[in-house]
């Protein structure tokens, strides 16, 4: 049971990207948390709907920042529609790593050599 150069490969990229994973997914975890809180307490008008809500009731939001929230609203919505584009292709790619993942598991465990390690049968 020997695993192929590609699936070797493939072993110890996944292997890196699972040891890294934790630090760099706890590190944009952080910086998505400072974004958010810097934007709450610096442009509280961009983050906090309670705040955008009480300036409007006393119509103390200028129209020059009425027009800008109006003009960036559509910019707001398509990036998130990106956003969840994104999300899905990631799935996607995920799901296919684990085929794979599946695909070497089954061959190791039923004793069976990959399709390109294996010698043709003489008849």
């Amino acid at each position: 049971m020997h695993l192929t150069e590609p699936e070797r490969l493939f072993v110890a990229r996944r292997r890196r990207l699972v040891n890294v994973w934790p630090t760099m997914g706890s590190i944009l975890l952080l910086g998505i948390v400072c974004l958010g809180s810097w934007l709450f307490w610096k442009t509280p008008l961009l983050v906090n709907p309670y705040m955008v809500l009480a300036r409007l009731n006393e119509e103390s939001i200028p129209n020059s920042t009425l027009s800008l929230m109006a003009g960036l609203l559509p910019v707001a919505v398509l990036a998130c529609l990106l956003l969840i584009i994104c999300v899905i292709l990631f799935a996607f790619v995920a799901l296919s790593n684990e085929k794979k993942h599946l695909a070497m598991v089954l061959r190791l465990t039923s004793g069976q050599e990959s399709p390109q390690n294996r010698k043709p049968q003489e008849a």
